[in-house]
């Protein structure tokens, strides 16, 4: 190798490792930030203490590596190598689906089953549901449940193959559907409306590069829960009329939410998406009703495009039953803050709407909250508040779900398992009172006992729950003579 070579190779490499600085220093080129992420790490200030500490250096050593400069561009271009060549998304929990349309891990979860909670847990979520229906329709307060869409049921063929191998026919989607039956609720199943919609619909209802549904799609869940609402359950709302549909091939609103923190160098190609344009018919003269909305980041579209405060005498959206909106948008405001059954019981309706990935907690105990405040003196149901409190934990109903697909049992004995076992550890502590409750889980832990509240059930013409309590009753007299 001969002197002018190895020179150019020194300035080469010289200029590779100055540049960055000088971009850091200076931000002479401007850089397309990161989605998604947050502020790079700031400068530690030094102190003797933090030096012997250790504390400086792995701060020094953090703030140095996500404020080098152009590690914006080149974290884009690793994104994109590994989408391009290995249909990697490197953004937590997303993956990259047939066709290169994107999915998150926990609606394929909901699809397929895996984290189906169990015919226990649901028949005392909805036999508490119906007692605080009762409750409510005595105050004059109706409740009805949505059921959002969700991705993989909509474009189940595009899902990887390999999370298909778990697909059951037990699923937290079936389970609403046939308890609300059961209880009578009211239900707008808007999964199966999109399901049906997807060929016969003008637009894409789902975006290929995002998770929520499309602008579009928004509109006609809209536009089908203000139908509901007025046919099903006998409110007058204005009408939802739709003057036209834009198409465009630019993405607007969150129809590219899940790409966008992808921050790949260049975005996938996309159908074009249609952007209805509608006005309210009626709304100025009719007395329309106030509702309370408990649901997920879905009513963010519908909240965001002024629908409420156009179709019903008011605005109250219960983030997953806890910040309350639009009020967080100027001061954060909890429903702890608030007096729950106070302001329920001001509505005319409340909707339970709750996406495809979130099935499994349903309500975000907004059920249980009020059944507790109507029904103070009933018996403790020790497993299923225990179970709801696992439901409630991402990062253990995560690791106790991961632990059911790889061991092969079903994800609702892991959940009864991990509850009793709580139960157990606040029992020996002497935390759990001797009650109804007690003995009536003491009851169904045990098979034998259990084979035998089944036959008295049926001898006696009672539910088999109705019998549990009857001998937990009896064993708690006993123990108390």
């Amino acid at each position: 190798m001969n002197q002018k070579l190895k020179t150019a190779i020194f300035i080469l490499l010289m200029v590779i490792l100055v540049i960055p600085v000088i971009q850091q220093k200076t931000g002479i080129f401007k850089v397309k930030p990161l989605h998604g992420q947050a502020d790079p790490a700031a400068f530690p200030k030094f102190s003797i203490k933090t030096w012997f500490t250790d504390e400086f250096q792995v701060k020094c050593n953090l703030a140095v590596e996500e404020n080098v400069g152009f590690r914006p561009g080149l974290i884009r271009l690793k994104n994109q190598i590994e989408y391009t060549v290995y249909h990697k998304a490197n953004a937590s929990g997303v993956v990259v689906g047939k066709q290169g349309y994107v999915f998150e891990t926990d609606y394929i979860r909901s699809y397929t089953g895996r984290d189906y909670l169990g015919d226990y847990f649901w028949d005392q979520k909805f036999n508490r549901l119906k007692q605080v229906r009762d409750s409510l329709a005595a105050r004059g307060v109706k409740i009805a449940i949505v059921l959002e869409p969700g991705k993989a049921t909509f474009l189940p063929e595009k899902i990887p193959s390999r999370f298909l191998r778990f697909k059951s026919d037990h699923t937290n989607y079936h389970a609403i559907l046939s308890q609300s039956e059961r209880v009578g609720i009211p239900v707008l199943d808007l999964n199966r409306l999109f399901r049906d919609s997807r060929n016969s619909s003008a637009y894409p209802l789902f975006p290929k590069g995002g998770i929520h549904w499309s602008s579009g799609g928004m509109v006609l869940a809209a536009d089908t829960l203000i139908g509901f609402i007025s046919v099903a359950l006998h409110f007058t709302v204005p009408d939802l009329v739709v003057d036209r549909v834009e198409m465009s091939d630019s993405l607007r609103d969150t129809d590219g939410d899940v790409i966008e923190i992808m921050n790949l160098l260049k975005a996938p190609k996309h159908p074009a998406m249609g952007y209805p344009v509608f006005h309210f018919a009626g709304s100025d003269t009719i007395k329309k009703p106030k509702v309370l909305v408990i649901s997920d980041s879905y009513f963010f579209n519908i909240l965001g495009a002024k629908i409420p405060a156009r179709a019903f005498a008011n605005e109250a959206f219960w983030y997953y039953n806890k910040s309350i909106y639009p009020d967080t948008w100027s001061a954060p405001k909890d429903t702890a803050d608030i007096d729950v059954p106070k302001t329920v019981e001001g509505m005319d309706l409340v909707l339970i709407l709750v996406t495809e990935r979130f099935y499994h907690r349903f309500d975000w105990d907004f059920t249980d909250v009020l059944y507790h405040h109507y029904f103070p003196a009933s018996a403790r149901e020790y497993r299923y508040d225990f179970m709801r409190g696992i439901v409630r934990n991402y990062v253990w109903f995560d690791d106790i779900q991961q632990q059911a697909d790889f061991s092969g049992t079903p994800m609702q004995d892991k959940l009864i398992g991990n509850a009793d076992y709580l139960f157990w550890l606040d029992d020996q502590a002497g935390k759990i009172p001797h009650d109804v409750g007690y003995f009536r889980l003491n009851i169904m832990k045990d098979p034998a006992w259990m084979k035998q509240i089944r036959e008295k059930a049926l001898i006696n013409n009672i539910s088999v729950d109705d019998q549990i309590t009857r001998d937990a009753i009896w064993m708690l007299e006993k123990e108390n003579q």
